[in-house]
């Protein structure tokens, strides 16, 4: 049972984790591009990369449920946990490393989407 156990929910954790990340890093570098072709607002990069690491939470969580089959909240959650730790870890390179307002409010928005996005993911079926 442990194995089991084991081997369905981290792999499942882990794989959502990583889809999170790719779908986020996939949006902040079109956002990157963007702002480097047109003349976006300094003020509105930070609010814009909050919604994508939200969504990349969310993605994640649904990934990680469709592939645990149950437990969704739970798949998510602990999804959109190891998506902040590696998010928060990766931005240590870029600028300090600290466990601030910010990142508490970043954690939250992307703990919160991610467990929608596990309990969508179990609950979603697909249409013929």
């Amino acid at each position: 049972m442990p194995q089991k156990f084991f081997k369905k929910y981290f792999i499942s954790t882990a794989f959502g984790a990583g889809i999170g990340v790719i779908s986020s890093a996939v949006l902040v570098f079109l956002m990157a591009a963007a702002i480097v072709v047109g003349n976006i607002p300094a003020m509105v990069i930070s609010p814009i990369t909050v919604i994508f690491l939200a969504f990349g939470g969310f993605v994640g969580g649904f990934a990680s449920a469709r592939f645990a089959k149950e437990k969704g909240f739970l798949c998510g959650a602990f999804s959109g946990i190891i998506f902040f730790i590696t998010v928060w870890c990766s931005g240590a390179f870029f600028e300090n490393f600290g466990l601030g307002t910010a990142a508490v409010f970043k954690a939250l928005m992307i703990i919160i989407a991610s467990s929608l996005g596990g309990i969508i993911g179990v609950n979603y079926i697909k249409r013929k």
